[in-house]
């Protein structure tokens, strides 16, 4: 039940989430999936990576074959350059069948090898994510970043318009399109793609929201002002 509830909490309170998977812990040192929920609140919430890397181990040997927490230390070890450690990982999880999320670990792969400079590698495993998930966005962003840093900008355009059209309420997606679009000199369509940024963009997300705008009017597109633009603070 403690596990439950700091699962329940550790979006929007990571300290109420931090004290249940501890009372958790307390009543079971080795209940692993309360380990690595801990390790996932130090990794991302806290920032102290260290003590992430730790829990990520620990709750491995608390329970053979964990790919979720593979996966999580992978990303762990590559925020820190430690790529080939965590293609390591990811390779382990991907012989893994019973691994419900397969697409994760090889776009993860994918990364790791694009960082490293193995673009074929890199391009191979994010086409492999997509054949595997062809709704998941982050794996179009990655694949354009492989294609722009082999010189091909029509394909990485083509597969930010992919993010942006499977991610249609992400305004960056467009924005990035957008930005794309007019280093292919098509002032058209990245207007388009601004005026889409424009649209989607949240209360929260003003300062993407206004890096559109700026470009729409660098562009002369800008429409005329609304109430939803008059909303807006500079």
């Amino acid at each position: 039940m403690h596990y439950d509830l700091g699962i329940y909490a550790q979006q929007t309170n990571p300290q109420a989430a931090l004290y249940e998977f501890n009372q958790a812990l307390a009543l079971d040192p080795q209940l692993a999936e309360a380990t690595h929920a801990k390790a996932v609140l130090f990794h991302l919430s806290f920032r102290r990576v260290g003590e992430a890397e730790a829990l990520y181990r620990g709750a491995l040997r608390q329970k053979e074959g964990y790919s979720e927490a593979k996966v999580n230390l992978g990303s762990l070890l590559a925020e820190q350059g430690r790529h080939t450690e965590a293609i390591a990982l990811y390779e382990e999880v991907l012989d893994d069948l019973l691994y419900p999320t397969p697409y994760l670990a090889r776009a993860n792969l994918g990364w790791a090898y694009f960082q490293l400079g193995n673009f074929e590698l890199a391009q191979a495993n994010l086409l492999g994510a997509l054949a595997q998930n062809a709704s998941f966005c982050l794996a179009y962003f990655m694949l354009s970043s492989v294609y722009k840093a082999q010189g091909n900008l029509s394909a990485a355009c083509e597969r930010l318009g992919m993010f942006a059209k499977h991610c249609p309420e992400h305004a960056d997606a467009h924005r990035q399109y957008g930005v794309c679009l007019l280093e292919k000199e098509d002032a058209q369509k990245a207007a388009e793609a601004f005026a889409s940024c424009v649209d989607k963009a949240t209360d929260a997300q003003e300062a993407i929201q206004r890096s559109c705008r700026q470009s729409l009017e660098a562009l002369g597109k800008m429409p005329l002002a609304t109430e939803a633009f008059i909303s807006v603070e500079e």
